[in-house]
């Protein structure tokens, strides 16, 4: 399977490293600030005997991505960007075409628990970029749905997360 089970802080740089070639570059002299919401949730399901994951990736900012892989990409796999959002309250839902057959990734998700505070700093692409805010455990119950049969999805590490991402150039004019 492409994705196993990953930790709380490896998605939180899954989640803040994407970010990198989607939000406005900074160059010399021109530091960007940004505020960045969404929700992380990275799925892990069997369905017909072959290992599902599903990942949905909201950002308010960089825009929207749904990944649906089944079996290492060998029954189907697929991707793709949009701007609607997956979450809306507390349900979630999204759709992808694999293989011409609608999936769907479904149910609720609601945030529980304390706030995570996180900070990290670190060059990339010539920017030094700081990273603050939170995150806070997504309680879920999801669902995946293809070709006829839904099975339960395990999302035990997802999580809303509320970052200021600042971006400054590291290199002179």
């Amino acid at each position: 399977m492409r994705s196993t089970t990953l930790i709380t802080g490896a998605l939180a740089v899954a989640a803040t490293s994407s970010l990198f070639g989607w939000g406005t570059t900074a160059y010399a002299g021109e530091p960007t600030t940004t505020r960045e919401k969404g929700i992380v949730l990275e799925c892990s399901g069997t369905w017909r005997g072959n290992e599902v994951y599903a990942s949905l990736y909201e950002n308010n900012t960089a825009g929207n991505t749904i990944q649906i892989v089944i079996a290492d990409g060998d029954v189907a796999g697929g991707g793709r960007d949009t701007t609607t959002a997956f979450k809306d309250g507390r349900d979630v839902r999204g759709v992808l075409k694999l293989k011409g057959k609608k999936a769907v990734v479904e149910g609720t998700a609601r945030a529980v628990g304390p706030k995570t505070p996180v900070h990290e700093e670190h060059d990339d692409a010539g920017q030094h970029i700081t990273i603050d805010g939170t995150h806070r455990r997504l309680a879920n119950d999801l669902t995946f749905t293809w070709k006829g049969t839904t099975v339960p999805l395990d999302c035990d590490n997802a999580f809303v997360y509320d970052l200021q991402v600042s971006k400054e150039s590291t290199t002179g004019n």
